[in-house]
């Protein structure tokens, strides 16, 4: 009995998946949908393991609050470079969640291995493709004394059965008889056939994914901990002095480098360049290559740490100061970097691009941070600080409104040097239209061709938005900053 009411769940709950993400996405924009599914999806979750709940790593459960917050992205802003990374990114923070609440993971998360889990996490459903099928059969079995309950889920299934098969019929004999074809020419045969393979598939995979899932606890829970991968013990065979010599020799060129930075760079236009340089044109320079040099820097730090041999506790001692040195030369190129990069925006413009490398930069120089602690206290977790820093800062970048801080610093760029690449503001999403229409207040009404040029084209962008906007009216598509956009673009048509 249990076994068979878990059976109904496992294929009411795939088929509530399939249903809902056709309702929610089939030839409809994302927007709020997104959201709800996911909340669907955690719900479903949650009540599939609600007998288990005190078997659960419930601590695991917080991986939803990220899963959910960048979830919410697709609701309040447009950003399309960000929508496609939190498209995938979201279905892997789940998997996590899933396998992790479960404990049905072979490595720790602070384990390298742990990507491998996920990935096999995310094909494992195709191995039990055939169990819905086994199930339905199971269940709609008439030799059991019971088959009376049983006429509804025979019912369901002959209506599934007969869907695709009908749309094939329907189809062919429309094509044989014009009359009959009339008759029916307003059911739209092939949509339906679209919408019923889409449940089908994502029904099928929710099962299965559901049914790996609760297979993979079960067993575990019978089992010991004897599945588990045992910790890395990384072999050592880094000399410590020859490790030493690189730190000494590597430092020297970067406390060489860090004057100079400090002198020209830092110190502005106060001090003589060489005579082919303006200052401008020297800060510009060399950002690409500094933050290279500072992931080349990463890597020596790991490296480093991980693989060097423990023989003499002054030298283990030696090398983790100048690592550490390393690590606040690192700090200097950073912001070094940092700096050009800024002044290569006041003199380009903003893009995503820069602000995109920009965040890479600051991300960098939080987990060197955590690099420092991880010299002197070699048990810290590292992997997962990485993890959650990178999150973190992912998060905060997603709700900080890139095409809002582009759109704005552009146009404060317009007022100062009276340049600006029109063609790219327009290309941002709709997150920048209130920017946008900031800039048309004090253009609109001025006699410079260049400003009314510049109104006429932000004129005509709005009308555009409102066309656009104008054939996006499912509620599944809700999205806040459309909506801003839209109510922005209506008062151009008046």
């Amino acid at each position: 009995m249990e076994l068979e009411r878990k059976n109904y769940w496992l294929l009411l709950s795939g088929l509530i998946i399939g249903v809902i993400f056709d309702i929610l996405f089939y030839n409809k924009t994302l927007g709020i949908s997104y959201l709800i599914f996911v909340v669907l999806i955690l719900l479903i979750l949650l009540l599939s393991f609600w007998d288990s709940l005190k078997k659960l790593r419930n601590l695991a459960w917080v991986f939803a609050v990220p899963a959910l917050l960048l979830a919410s992205t697709f609701f309040i802003y447009s950003n399309q470079v960000l929508k496609i990374l939190n498209y995938l990114i979201v279905p892997i923070l789940i998997i996590m969640l899933c396998s992790l609440v479960t404990n049905i993971n072979r490595a720790d998360w602070s384990d390298i291995r742990f990507i491998g889990d996920i990935a096999k996490r995310i094909f494992i459903p195709f191995g039990f493709i055939h169990m819905p099928f086994l199930t339905l059969s199971r269940i709609t079995d008439s030799s059991n004394k019971d088959s009376k309950r049983k006429v509804l889920p025979k019912v369901i299934l002959g209506i599934l059965i007969s869907i695709p098969i009908l749309a094939i019929i329907l189809w062919l004999l429309s094509s044989a008889d014009i009359v009959f074809k009339n008759f029916f020419i307003n059911i739209p045969i092939l949509e339906i056939f679209k919408h019923f393979l889409v449940i089908i598939l994502v029904s099928v995979y929710g099962i299965c994914f559901l049914w790996s899932l609760l297979k993979a606890f079960s067993e575990r829970e019978k089992s010991s901990e004897a599945d588990k991968y045992n910790k890395i013990k990384w072999k050592l065979f880094l000399d410590p002095v020859i490790l030493l010599t690189i730190l000494i020799l590597i430092n020297i060129i970067y406390a060489i480098f860090s004057f100079i930075q400090f002198k020209y760079l830092f110190g502005g236009s106060s001090f003589i360049l060489p005579s082919s340089f303006t200052y401008a044109e020297y800060a510009r320079r060399g950002f690409a290559e500094l933050v290279i040099v500072s992931i080349i820097n990463f890597g020596i730090l790991i490296f480093g740490i991980t693989f060097v041999k423990k023989e003499s506790i002054k030298i283990v001692a030696s090398i983790r100061a100048f690592l550490t040195l390393l690590v606040i030369f690192t700090f200097i190129l950073l912001i070094s970097a940092f700096y050009r990069m800024s002044i290569y925006e006041q003199a380009y413009g903003f893009t995503y691009l820069r602000i995109f490398v920009q965040v890479f930069m600051i991300m960098l120089f939080f987990l060197f941070i955590m690099n420092i602690v991880y010299i002197w206290h070699t048990k810290l977790p590292i992997i997962k600080s990485y993890f959650i820093i990178s999150l973190a800062i992912y998060i905060i970048m997603n709700f900080a409104n890139v095409d809002t801080i582009i759109a704005k610093n552009n146009i404060d760029r317009y007022f100062k040097t009276g340049q600006i690449d029109m063609a790219y503001l327009k290309g941002l999403s709709y997150d920048a239209a209130s920017e946008i229409q900031k800039l048309s207040i004090p253009v609109k009404n001025s006699g410079n061709l260049k400003e009314k040029q510049i109104s006429e084209e932000i004129e005509k962008y709005f009308k555009e938005i409102n066309s656009e906007l104008k054939n996006q009216k499912s509620w599944q598509s809700f999205n806040i900053s459309k909506y801003k956009a839209e109510q922005i673009a209506g008062t151009y048509e008046k």
